[in-house]
């Protein structure tokens, strides 16, 4: 049976969609819509894909013990074109605070993005140790016990695709119950060299390693990010060959598939979002926030994001450059962002504490004019909106899986805006020869690329804004998935495969190679 025919189980800490329970006791649903939802729904059609989260609202919940209750195998929305099956794990509020707010985030997010100052931070104590047992382990085996038994519901062997760093141990675990499934399991976010992975217990590192490599196929953003997994399963998993030139890990019989998928947007989705009526009602408003010049940025409030260096460099542009005070504003769109933990809290601190810094020494009270202005809370149609009008884009992130709002702002965009890149961030491999690179600790050199941005001929600015809008025009979202099902059916599904032979040296490089890949697989 060819791949994009069989069933389809996508797991992830997040569901597609949202129930809300009404006074009357019935439930209606919002779809998300979010990348992983579009690309399941936009290759899906007619299909039903099972989906597997872990419920986010009370509504999510009360709609998940009545169908227990009622003894549905699956939930289909109610008042959706029905374009997903659901099934939802339901740890106690305990266990998914340790799942989720003690092992997912911060421990694997911060190590995971660089984040952790290693002489003070993180403990590993007594009380993580009963996290990782009795939180990430023990919600990891709930996600396989569903998976497992939705695959034994369907007549097909389906195609099994996790998502993400909340599940590392679930493929490990499904593969114990059912030899024969096929897994995949794509990351969002980096994956850091195994000096690093250092900071967790052996054990543990070993477990995620192992947990993974239950997968036929492990995918990441870039090929950075792909090596640095090889090299980690060779530091710590016993008895693994690793193949660098095919990138692959044979391990228990096995060969298992290491590549990158770098994800987009759905640009039709993304253009359509941001002229609708939502967004053009913050259309009325945000010029108000706007100068001659404007530099925008659009981020989750959280330290990945480098927003501190980010107004820092701001700050030293206007001191290098006093022509531009009063001329030019920087917008800051931000989200605040899982403010349970104590480390999300104190990072919006510092963000506010640093632009009301800069703007008391900037501001003009005659003219009512400050430098940076916040925005704060999240607003999808305000962001795309603002994208639009923005002369300088920055996205410092000292490193990011890929960075959508990099690919979102270039397609958008109508001023010939100037892309501030950092070297750090995914999409700098598809976007980086037209952006200003910068390191994203370098606050001077920041500030030096502002200054280029805004002073840039203006052909120069359209030749470079043009080469971006057509780089993200010519990939989208459903490429992205469509990749991974086509190398599933190459790699995962061949019956006449040998799992333990290595590739011939070199033959890595035409699977690596994105756009080689693509022409093999059409």
């Amino acid at each position: 049976m060819e791949v994009e025919n069989r069933p389809l189980i996508v797991a992830s800490n997040r569901g597609p969609v949202t129930f809300t329970r009404e006074p009357d006791g019935s439930f209606t649903s919002k779809k998300g819509s979010g990348g992983v939802v579009t690309a399941v729904t936009g290759i899906a059609t007619g299909r039903q894909p099972i989906w597997i989260a872990c419920p986010m609202t009370l509504g999510d919940r009360r709609r998940a013990e009545q169908a227990r209750e009622n003894g549905e195998e699956f939930i289909v929305p109610e008042g959706l074109d029905p374009a997903f099956r659901l099934r939802f794990v339901l740890p106690d509020s305990a266990t998914y605070h340790k799942y989720y707010n003690k092992i997912s985030n911060p421990l694997l997010w911060f190590l995971q993005h660089y984040l952790w100052d290693t002489p003070t931070s993180p403990d590993i104590t007594a009380e993580t140790y009963d996290s990782w047992s009795n939180g990430y382990a023990a919600v990891n085996q709930m996600f396989a016990d569903e998976i497992v038994s939705a695959a034994a519901a369907l007549d097909e062997e389906p195609i099994i695709m996790l998502q993400d760093y909340h599940l590392y141990l679930t493929a490990g675990m499904i593969r114990e119950k059912r030899p024969t499934a096929i897994i995949q399991q794509f990351v969002h976010i980096p994956w850091p060299d195994p000096d690093y992975w250092r900071l967790l217990p052996m054990a543990w590192r070993r477990a995620i390693c192992e947990g993974m490599l239950g997968n036929d196929i492990v995918g990441f953003q870039t090929r950075e990010h792909a090596r640095s997994f090889l090299y980690t399963c060779e530091a710590y998993v016993p008895g693994v060959r690793v193949d660098y030139a095919g990138r692959g890990v044979i391990w228990n019989g096995r060969r298992i598939e290491v590549r990158q998928y770098p994800i987009s947007i759905d640009v039709e989705a993304v253009r359509r979002n941001a002229y609708s009526k939502e967004a053009r009602v913050h259309d009325r408003y945000l010029p108000s926030f706007y100068n001659e010049y404007t530099v925008l940025r659009v981020d989750r409030a959280e330290p990945s994001k480098n927003i501190v260096r980010g107004f820092n460099a701001f700050g030293r542009f206007l001191e290098a450059h006093p022509e531009f005070v009063g001329r030019v504003n920087f917008v800051a769109i931000l989200v605040p962002s899982r403010m349970d933990v104590v480390e999300y809290q104190s990072y919006l601190d510092d963000v506010s504490s640093i632009a009301g810094r800069i703007n008391a020494r900037y501001a003009n009270v005659e003219t009512s004019w400050q430098p940076i202005n916040l925005i704060l809370g999240e607003n999808y149609p305000r962001a795309l909106a603002a994208m639009k009008w923005y002369d300088v884009l920055m996205v410092n992130s000292i490193i990011d899986g890929m960075n959508l709002v990099a690919k979102e702002g270039c397609l958008l965009n109508e001023r010939n805006g100037v892309l501030i890149l950092s070297e750090g961030a995914g999409a700098a491999v598809q976007l980086g020869d037209d952006a200003l690179m910068i390191a994203p600790a370098d606050v001077e050199a920041t500030a030096d690329a502002i200054y280029q941005a805004l002073t840039m001929p203006l052909p120069e600015r359209r030749r470079r804004a043009d080469n971006l809008r057509r780089a993200v025009e010519s990939d989208d979202v459903a490429k992205w998935f469509r990749e991974q099902l086509w190398d599933l059916d190459r790699y995962a599904i061949k019956e006449d495969r040998d799992p333990g032979v290595l590739l011939p040296n070199g033959a890595g490089a035409a699977v690596d190679d994105l756009d080689e890949r693509k022409a093999a697989s059409t």
